[in-house]
């Protein structure tokens, strides 16, 4: 990246940091859908706690009685210090990386909305942009229907951290059709299909599906969930991006979550695991399971503590166990500033630095600035 392409986007950065801190209509950036989920307990200072709720809060200015229109920015940074078997010391230390989400949403009576979400990233070494969803909804009276560009709802990847948690290598988007039904209010079931973006060797481009089950109580405190997804190949992380995205079979996986506020705290727990082996990886790593617990504390509205411990197995180049702290203010409505510290630990052979010694443990610290409006 050139000189004066760095200082563009550092100038960007600043002033519309500086924007948005003070114009009044940051105030009015959360989404009242942001709000219902966060009922139950004190408002956290976080914008969002899930990827879905950070697509939600994108959606924050209402413009006219149809539209409404918003985004989020992240500015973040991460170091993390690495231990080797042999006692060598590597670190690595990127660029900060700038996100951005744009959203639009077009909703018509209470049966029809239409929505499209952009997002932008660079972190100095590379730039992308991208639709990140494009949809259509339908709801008539217990059902819905969604279709075109959508995450689909397989697990919900909570955290309260800066660093998400090792088992978003789950997290699925696709060119999809969504149909939930709605019992008693409390109870939703979800089931999707989505073209495959994975070949197999005898059968090209087939549809994958995948089921979601949901209970939310009437206080909204508690929140359960579990899911089927066809194949974990699909997901974002590109699981198979070294052997040009072709498999041998696919690999199915389930997700269960649940969430439980009782103020000033919030229990969040996740687990993800896939049913059967990948063939193209090697044995010790082919067949990915991880669980995250998260404990919050909101001991002012805003202001937030959470604490962390996660395990893995066979899930490439990540630790076994991992756990931290994070702390998050927010001085103004619609910004808050983050910070978190991870302390992971390898099983022995298992992860190698660039320098192919194996790794021991390792320091990670991350920190975001986070802007709705």
């Amino acid at each position: 990246m050139t000189e004066p392409t760095v200082q563009f986007h550092s100038h960007f950065i600043r002033i519309t940091i500086l924007i948005l801190v003070l114009t009044p209509s940051g105030v009015e950036a959360r989404d009242e859908s942001v709000r219902a989920t966060e009922s139950a307990t004190p408002e956290p200072v976080r914008i969002y706690r899930t990827p879905e709720e950070r697509r939600e809060a994108g959606l924050g200015k209402q413009v006219t009685e149809w539209l409404k229109i918003g985004g989020v920015i992240d500015v973040e940074k991460e170091y993390k210090r690495n231990h080797s078997i042999a006692r060598r010391n590597t670190s690595e230390d990127p660029d900060p990386e700038l996100a951005i989400e744009l959203g639009f949403e077009i909703q018509y009576d209470e049966w029809l909305e239409a929505e499209v979400l952009f997002a932008i990233e660079d972190n100095g070494r590379r730039h992308f942009q991208e639709l990140d969803e494009g949809l259509i909804g339908i709801d008539h009276a217990n059902f819905g229907v969604k279709l075109g560009q959508l995450y689909v709802p397989f697990g919900a990847y909570y955290s309260h951290f800066v660093t998400g948690p090792l088992l978003e290598f789950g997290q699925t988007r696709g060119t999809a059709v969504q149909l939930d039904y709605t019992l008693w209010d409390a109870i939703e079931l979800a089931g999707f299909i989505f073209d495959s973006k994975v070949d197999r060797q005898n059968n090209k481009n087939e549809i994958d599906w995948g089921l979601n089950l949901e209970y939310t109580s009437a206080d909204e405190s508690l929140v359960v969930g579990a899911g089927y997804l066809s194949d974990l190949a699909e997901s974002q992380e590109e699981l198979l991006l070294d052997f040009q995205n072709r498999q041998l079979r696919s690999v199915p996986a389930w997700n269960a979550y649940a969430r439980m506020g009782a103020p000033p705290f919030e229990l969040t727990a996740e687990v993800l695991k896939a049913i059967r082996s990948f063939k193209e990886f090697e044995r010790n790593a082919n067949k990915p399971f991880s669980y995250n617990v998260e404990l919050a504390y909101f001991p002012l509205d805003f202001l937030q503590f959470a604490v962390r411990l996660e395990f893995s197995t066979e899930l490439a180049d990540e630790p076994k166990w991992q756990y931290g702290v994070a702390g998050t203010w927010r001085p103004f409505e619609n910004l808050s500033i983050s910070f978190d510290y991870l302390y992971g630990t390898y099983k022995q052979g298992f992860a190698f630095d660039d320098r192919d010694n194996a790794l021991h443990s390792h320091h990670m610290i991350g920190t975001q600035l986070t802007i709705g409006f």
